[in-house]
């Protein structure tokens, strides 16, 4: 997070020459272009996201002060003295800016007290807007995000500054020349739907700009109002329910310094989805500067204009980074079950997500041995998992890439809490799916799987789907047995990793009814998301499955469950109404959708907070807006064909308020995780930081590496383990003073510089 630091300004009216060429045209069309790669991940400043410094106050030419505009240029320098305040012209300004081009440019001077002109050096605090040469004060736009950018300019000892408003524009007419595909396991830009539409002819793109008419039954399905977006994401798929045949579709997106129109033809019939193209959501993302964004759309059908559809999200100012990993149950990544109800083989395993991928990759399981059921250390370091059958337990190291089998193959190792670093694990007592390890808890060493000595675990204790706070001073889980053990009730205690001890066991919150499971900690270490099973399958415990295998009435229920939160301190419960969708979920009543908001389950938290909010990812039997519509406990292959219907059951992600006040519900509505399997039934995500990167490798933020930092070294940006002056948002800290930026509000999260609430 770049601060701005602002000099004092004089306010001097000079004769700028030429400035007109400032105000830039008013034509802002585009191609649609080639989608960028989404290879990287942007920090501070987010421009090398975009090929640009991660605002590098020295963007630009580097040969050092020269001769600014005017002939008096070295008068001035002889009687400007050291100190004081620089006055940049022109001030203030704005321009519009087509998106990729760098135009129009503005030329900066700089002036002394008395109205000389000087040698000034300039730079810009934020390189993913704007570049300036130093020696000579031109500032381009890099036409690839909007927003507001100060430049500032030092010559012997003075300093002064300005702000530079970048308004960028992007218009798309269709996509020529995009071929229709199927896309990969992730479906076409791994969200599904068809891809974009074709060109619309002028006529109907000024329909489409005219007042349209309002259609009963025309309404958004998917994305939801007020949802909360991070950078750094896949294009969702806007969805709707169309009540006619619509030929094409106007989209325009709106922010502060970034609009997007999009005209496009209809896809599909019925026309009832179109994605976002990429290089649009990216710009709108990296433009956002916390304010709201407006989303609407029009429809054509027959020369008339109908709609408008209209809602607002928000971004998150931070890039979610990280690899989630979670079980697919159908996937078509292993072949370990026979068969599909078509008679073909299909898959049980461990998959991930890469950032930036548009499709999964398989981790544990292969075409003979079916891997899933797994943990997941908070660092990315190690994963274990459950092999075939379910007592065989094997444990990845997620650097090096190798597996070891664990020893005794009696459960133990099943569904335990890894320690953040990966190196221990506290052991899982809830008998899931058939498997389980009914004995006291205990500690087990990694990979080795040899029993820990530990103290303070009550005799009798017995954990269920423990988790470790990511500072690991913190364990929670379903108290299903030991002192005032109820099976029901959500348990902590305290852990000392120094030497080994557990303390002040205390129930957390005990429901009046279903059970309380699944417990994940906040990034800051004092509050925990849950799940609260409201309605049991009465088949596996914690389970999400219906009440019966096969295509009988019994396999069109199961269970239901809620996601809730409750701090450490105050230990009030709330439940997550805005997560779970309660009150403005969409129904499907002919495939029993009737409330999806009691189909949440399984929480985990991403443990680096970004853009003041906390990230969850859960499993959910929701509608995926008209993609994934069945039953929503149909996701068993053996029983239904979910190779062309997909399953709803699915990963989802959702914003929780950093730093919220106990009692209140802090969550925004959720968003389909892009990038997993679509035909398959997909769950318990766990979204970790990726393994962590040695020093002198190159990066982009401070939590891909091993030593805490990542520094600029030659205009390059590498892992590093020396302390800097003060650490940058997601650099390693002890204290928020540690902080670049204590003074703007960045605190000490969870032992990462972090934006403490959202923009």
């Amino acid at each position: 997070m770049s601060s701005l630091r602002l000099g004092v300004l004089l306010i001097v009216c000079i004769a700028f020459t030429g400035f007109a060429s400032a105000c830039g045209s008013k034509d802002y069309s585009s191609g649609f272009g080639v989608l960028p790669a989404h290879g990287t991940s942007p920090g501070d400043g987010d421009a090398a996201f975009f090929g640009f410094p991660f605002g590098d106050a020295s963007v630009g030419s580097s040969g050092g002060p020269g001769l600014i505009v005017g002939s008096d240029a070295t008068v001035g320098d002889a009687l400007a003295g050291p100190g004081g305040t620089l006055t940049l012209a022109p001030a203030d300004q704005t321009i519009d800016v087509i998106y990729g081009q760098q135009m129009p440019t503005i030329t900066y001077t700089a002036i002394a007290s008395g109205g000389q002109l000087v040698h000034a050096s300039f730079a810009i605090d934020r390189g993913e807007i704007g570049t300036v040469a130093a020696a000579s004060g031109v500032m381009s736009p890099t036409g690839k995000v909007g927003g507001t950018a100060v430049v500032s300019a030092s010559y012997n000892g003075r300093t002064g500054s300005t702000h530079v408003t970048v308004n960028l524009h992007l218009t798309d007419v269709g996509a020529p020349g995009v071929a229709q595909d199927a896309g990969g396991a992730g479906g076409v830009g791994g969200v599904g739907g068809e891809g974009p539409g074709g060109p619309v002819d002028v006529p109907t793109q000024g329909v489409l700009q005219g007042q349209p008419m309002a259609d009963t039954g025309l309404s958004w399905i998917y994305p939801y109002d007020k949802t909360v977006w991070p950078r750094a994401l896949l294009a969702p798929l806007l969805q709707w329910n169309a009540p006619r045949a619509y030929d094409a579709v106007y989209i325009n997106l709106k922010e502060k310094a970034f609009e997007y129109r999009g005209f496009f033809a209809k896809t599909a019939t019925p026309f009832v989805r179109h994605p976002i193209p990429q290089a649009a959501w990216d710009a709108l993302s990296y433009s956002n500067q916390g304010e709201g964004v407006s989303v609407t759309l029009v429809f054509t059908a027959g020369g008339q204009a109908y709609g408008p559809l209209t809602e607002t999200w928000k971004i998150g100012n931070g890039a979610l980074k990280g690899t989630v990993y979670y079980n697919s149950y159908g996937t078509n990544l292993a072949h370990n079950y026979c068969c599909t109800i078509g008679n073909q083989p299909f898959g049980g395993a461990t998959l991930a997500i890469k950032h930036g991928a548009v499709d999964p990759v398989l981790v544990a399981g292969n075409d003979t041995d079916c891997r899933v059921c797994h943990s997941v250390s908070a660092d990315g370091s190690r994963l274990v998992t459950q092999g075939t059958p379910n007592a065989n337990s094997y444990t990845y190291d997620l650097k090096l890439g190798t597996q070891t089998p664990l020893a005794p193959t009696d459960g133990r190792f099943a569904w335990g809490a890894l320690y953040p670093d990966g190196s221990f694990l506290l052991s899982d007592a809830a008998t899931m799916q058939g498997a389980g390890w009914a004995a006291d808890a205990q500690l087990f060493s990694l990979p080795s799987g040899t029993s820990l000595p530990s103290t303070g675990i009550p005799v009798g204790l017995r954990a269920g789907t423990p988790m470790f706070s990511p500072d690991g001073k913190h364990v929670a889980f379903n108290y299903l047995a030991g002192p005032n053990g109820d099976t029901k009730s959500l348990a902590a205690m305290d852990y000392d990793p120094a030497t080994s001890t557990f303390s002040n066991l205390r129930i957390l919150y005990t429901p009046p009814a279903g059970m309380a499971a699944w417990p994940s900690f906040l990034p800051t270490n004092d509050a925990v998301v849950f799940e609260l099973e409201t309605l049991s399958n009465m088949r596996d415990w914690g389970g999400t499955r219906s009440t019966c295998d096969g295509a009988g009435a019994c396999s069109n229920v199961g269970t239901q469950a809620e996601l809730w939160w409750i701090d450490l301190a105050t230990m009030m419960p709330v439940r997550l109404d805005n997560l779970n969708g309660k009150g403005y979920l969409p129904t499907l009543t002919a495939t029993q959708h009737t409330d999806d908001s009691v189909l949440n389950y399984e929480p985990t938290v991403n443990p680096v907070p970004s853009g003041g909010y906390s990230w969850v990812v859960f499993t959910s039997r929701r509608l995926y807006g008209n993609v994934a519509t069945i039953n929503p406990y149909w996701s068993d292959p053996r029983s239904h064909d979910i190779t062309l219907t997909p399953t709803p059951k699915k990963l989802w992600v959702a914003a929780v308020d950093l730093n919220a006040a106990p009692g209140t519900d802090p969550s925004h509505p959720a968003f389909y995780l892009p990038a997993q399997e679509l035909f398959a039934g997909n769950s318990r995500g766990y979204w970790v930081v990726d393994a962590c990167q040695p020093s002198g490798t190159s990066c982009q933020t401070g939590d891909e590496c091993c030593g805490g930092y990542c520094r600029n070294v030659d205009g390059g940006f590498a892992c590093s383990d020396q302390p800097p002056a003060c650490a940058n948002e997601f650099d390693k800290c002890i204290t928020s003073v540690d902080c670049c930026g204590a003074a703007q509000g960045l605190k000490c999260i969870g032992g990462r510089c972090a934006q403490p609430t959202p923009q």
